[in-house]
């Protein structure tokens, strides 16, 4: 799944469970028996988790590439091949 698409499922999903409680319960400070704001919070914690992992694959793959072109017995087209399988984006 390509890095557009899962940010664009995550931008949707946001919205869809976006905390819509009726301002007459949040001004009263009652809770709107139909307002899903926890739903809301737990796609930010999936999202945030997300971007960490994302992250953390950038920093591994880095530091693979670094020590494969040191050892050169990896070819650039193997290495790109299993990162792209890694990241299931292969049709094979």
């Amino acid at each position: 799944m390509s890095d557009d698409l899962v940010k664009q499922s995550i931008v949707e999903l946001l919205d869809i469970v976006r905390c819509r409680c009726h301002p007459a319960y949040r001004d009263r400070g009652m809770q709107d028996p139909d307002c899903e704001c926890d739903s809301a919070d737990a796609v930010k914690v999936v999202a945030d988790r997300i971007e960490e992992l994302k992250a953390k694959l950038a920093s591994v793959t880095a530091a693979y590439r670094i020590e494969a072109m040191r050892r050169e017995d990896y070819s650039h087209e193997a290495f790109d091949q299993h990162i792209a399988e890694l990241k299931g984006e292969t049709n094979a």
